[in-house]
């Protein structure tokens, strides 16, 4: 999915009015989500939190104990960027973790349902894009998902035909032996928030299965009226693509992103670590995430500084930054099959379908866009339990850039298989 920050150069521009000399600062937050204390490890979940949908949480104080591990992932966070609000104190002892998953490796002798059942995109940090799947049944690779999206392999030397790995703010990894990388985008004021973008799908020959890419990492923005001490961990990093085995295995896919740290406060301490790195690719990784510390008084001490193949680290004045609800985000998912109707947010499970349809012959799949230009190219792509994959182009959009529909027709196996979206602007 290609966004472009054009229409937010004004916002950036307006920055230079912003900052609060001689002031009280403000984060902005309500409290009326309270304080964040968790005391085990899990996933953060909205629950019924953020009834406005933009993933901008209002708490009094945020506290991460030592030993805990929380978990951000685009599936449970509307796959938005996530800004955390606190009027007082923000504390990260424990781990912080928003990076996008790697994908799952498999043997292709092990029969064409565990082959399936692995060829799943990996699930994105919230705000970040997903890895991009590999050949199969002579339907190319994907390029990752996301404005610098890996491309996928092209099968005609043995880098080039690995998925390319995904960029941000800096190239993906390696531009060298036929290795071709995504383009960068973003800004280093983190406006807007972006997390990083998907490896491509690896290529193979006629009859191969190609690895998955690898996904981005989010995107977090966390502002707080008074300190932010971070002496544990922030990850943001991007996942690793998957490399198959077996006597028909293709090639890896690319790995996916780091995304953005982005901190806010008048001071901010600590020496714990951050890390917004790719996934590992044979040629290594570069800096490709973002990490922009905004502060008065500046005494942290941790990693990454300037240099280290961690991430890049972007030392900037204090300021209030635009809210994520200031950002239309671009979405499409299917709302019917056969006339039977599609969850909300469907899992995309194998052992626990979405969906059950009783047809042999092709079927509408209607679609529904929102905050995309009329001339996005919608396609579907189906992968099967017991076939090779499916790639379908949807019918022009119809309606309003706000809200549009489309259909496209496809067949599915009798079995178990996997829908997936891509719509390209």
């Amino acid at each position: 999915m290609h966004i472009k920050p054009l229409r937010y150069l004004i916002a950036v521009a307006a920055l230079a009015g912003t900052a609060l000399y001689g002031q009280p600062f403000s984060s902005g937050s309500t409290g009326s989500d309270g304080a964040y204390s968790p005391t085990v490890s899990g996933d953060f979940e909205i629950g019924s939190l953020n009834a406005a949908g933009d993933n901008v949480f209002h708490f009094t104080t945020i506290n991460i104990p030592a030993g805990v591990t929380i978990r951000l992932k685009g599936s449970k966070l509307r796959n938005k960027a996530v800004t955390w609000l606190a009027s007082g104190a923000v504390t990260i002892a424990g781990t912080l973790d928003l990076s996008g998953a790697s994908a799952i490796d498999f043997n292709t002798n092990s029969g064409a349902p565990a082959i399936s059942a692995a060829r799943v995109p990996p699930d994105p940090g919230p705000g970040g894009y997903t890895g991009g799947l590999g050949l199969r049944g002579g339907v190319a690779p994907e390029p990752g998902a996301g404005p610098g999206g890996g491309p996928g392999g092209t099968g005609s030397s043995l880098y080039a035909c690995m998925g390319g790995p995904g960029s941000f703010i800096w190239p993906g990894p390696g531009t060298t032996s036929g290795i071709v990388v995504g383009p960068t985008y973003g800004s280093y004021l983190a406006i807007p928030l972006y997390g990083g973008s998907g490896g491509g799908g690896g290529n193979g020959a006629t009859n191969s299965v190609g690895g998955v890419g690898g996904a981005g990492g989010g995107a977090i923005r966390i502002i707080s009226s008074t300190t932010i001490t971070v002496s544990g961990v922030i990850n943001a990093n991007g996942g690793t693509g998957s490399s198959p085995g077996g006597s028909i295995g293709g090639c890896q896919g690319g790995p996916g992103t780091g995304g953005t740290i982005h901190l806010v406060a008048p001071t901010i301490a600590g020496g714990g670590q951050m890390t917004v790195q790719s996934g590992s690719h044979p040629y290594g990784a570069t800096f490709t995430g973002l990490i922009r510390l905004s502060a008065d008084t500046f005494s942290y001490t941790g990693i990454p500084s300037e240099g280290t193949t961690q991430g890049r680290r972007v030392h900037g004045p204090l300021f209030v930054p635009p809210a994520n609800s200031t950002l239309a985000e671009p979405s499409v998912r299917i709302t019917q099959i056969n006339g039977a109707a599609v969850p909300t947010s469907p899992k995309g499970e194998y052992l626990r379908p979405d969906v059950i349809i009783n047809a042999s012959t092709p079927v509408t799949v209607n679609v529904e866009a929102k905050n995309m230009p009329l001339t996005a190219a919608v396609k579907l792509r189906v992968t099967s339990e017991t076939a090779g994959d499916q790639l379908v182009d949807c019918v022009a959009l119809s309606g309003s850039s706000a809200t549009s529909t489309t259909t496209c027709s496809a067949t599915f196996p009798f079995s178990i298989s996997i829908s997936a979206l891509r719509a390209t602007w």
